[in-house]
């Protein structure tokens, strides 16, 4: 049954259709993979949302296959459960499902958007380059260290400690440091030099001024030796803590971060910026980097498709929740941001978010600029076209080719048939209607 499919992630049909045969709205929703830019579609259930976001995979997929160095790197924000879960439990929200997801909800902030998006990004990033038969070419030590760095506060794999890649990272990308080994020799060099100097009068035949003096010596050398050790160690490691329990939407463990900052200076710690609080300009800066990685694998933009906002539990509860979940995203600077096209597939119900959005607020957003699409409403033209489709790849191949028409009696009008394709609207009505 070629009509027999309501959930396009699970419709094995979709992936064989022709890829040109999609709503007349598509292009705009695509974009240019040269010049990323935001979509926004509102549409009801059933619309073919998912479908539409399946498409434009397919269509980069394509793009990056013809144009290596140009290629787009591309990431599905569709699971929301797993990020509102960890979130709700950091938060210490109420145990009520209505009322932790107002408090989730309440806490939640753009930071946290793009925590998502970098753990996303950066878990299939380093899981491709570790697939991979070479390391990434004409890394600066900076970016190297920056590749560890998001590794050990975005990575996230069901397969794979975090600990574990970035030991094999480490090994991959040839990255050494002897700054630990270094600090522990002079350390310890220096604690036996300040030992030696309290021995002094006990090991010379000969009295060199008063043994206080040698003792005071010594025990400051100790001191001193020692207290630079726990300053650099407690700077480290607060540093680390203050970064990890930054990310809230994911586990993390501060050891990892500790281990690679432990590996560079004082000085160059400085230069490295970290995830602070739910300040956002941290995440635009993290975000730079990881699209600056991007870059040096021939990615030249970052596609993200946001799907499935009314699907998740904990936001299900309410409409007035989800709504106020995604608009958290709708920030002129996140929508317009360089070498990113951030796609949003909307239910129709949020369409209130522009619809009584105070004026302010739309300047704030500046929804016009980013290829708003109201409705998702598909043509009877276009439906026909597709259940056309749907038939010929249910066919045997060896079978000639039928389109819709086919099954209707001659001398049927189709006219009417395409008009009532057109007032039912929605691909799910529609092939429901047809099976």
């Amino acid at each position: 049954d070629p009509f027999n499919s309501e959930d396009a992630d699970k419709d094995s049909i979709l992936s064989a259709l022709d890829s040109s045969v999609v709503h007349w709205s598509f292009d705009r929703m695509y974009g240019n993979p040269r010049m990323a830019a935001p979509a926004i579609v509102f549409g009801e259930k059933g619309s073919g949302k998912s479908g539409l976001r399946l498409m434009i995979r397919r269509r980069l997929q394509a793009w990056n296959e013809k144009n290596p160095t140009e290629k787009v790197f591309l990431t599905e924000y569709i699971d929301f459960n797993p990020y509102l879960s960890r979130f709700r439990r950091v938060i210490g929200a109420r145990a009520d499902d209505r009322q932790a997801a107002q408090d989730v909800v309440k806490r939640w902030k753009i930071a946290d958007h793009l925590d998502c998006i970098l753990s996303l990004g950066v878990t299939k990033f380093i899981d491709e380059i570790l697939a991979g038969d070479t390391p990434p070419q004409n890394l600066t030590r900076k970016q190297k260290m920056y590749l560890l760095l998001l590794t050990s506060l975005y990575y996230n794999s069901d397969r794979k400690s975090t600990g574990e890649t970035i030991n094999k990272l480490l090994r991959f990308i040839r990255y050494h440091s002897f700054l630990p080994a270094l600090r522990w020799s002079a350390t310890i060099s220096l604690s036996l030099i300040s030992i030696l100097v309290i021995l002094f009068p006990f090991l010379s035949s000969v009295a060199i001024g008063p043994n206080r003096l040698w003792y005071t010596l010594g025990c400051l050398g100790l001191l001193g030796t020692w207290g630079w050790w726990l300053y650099n160690y407690l700077s480290i490691h607060t540093q680390s803590s203050w970064a990890s329990r930054a990310v809230k939407i994911i586990p993390r463990n501060p050891a990892n971060l500790a281990l690679l900052l432990s590996k560079v200076s004082a000085r160059e710690r400085k230069e490295f910026i970290l995830p602070r609080g739910s300040e956002e300009a941290s995440r635009y800066h993290l975000l730079d980097r990881f699209m600056d990685l991007l870059e040096t694998e021939g990615y030249r933009g970052l596609y993200v498709l946001m799907d499935r906002v009314d699907e998740p539990s904990l936001l299900s509860v309410s409409e007035e929740l989800m709504r106020q979940f995604v608009e958290r995203l709708l920030d002129i600077k996140l929508l317009q941001y360089p070498r990113l096209g951030l796609k949003l597939f909307l239910p129709i119900e949020m369409d209130t978010i522009h619809r009584n959005a105070a004026p302010e607020q739309l300047k704030h957003m500046r929804l016009d600029k980013s290829n708003l699409i109201e409705q998702l409403k598909w043509s009877g033209q276009e439906l026909y076209e597709i259940a056309s489709q749907r038939l010929r790849v249910c066919q045997n191949p060896e079978a000639d080719p039928i389109q819709l028409s086919d099954l209707f009696q001659e001398g049927f009008d189709f006219a009417y048939l395409r008009d009532t394709l057109t007032t039912l609207g929605t691909p799910r009505y529609a092939f429901g209607f047809l099976s």
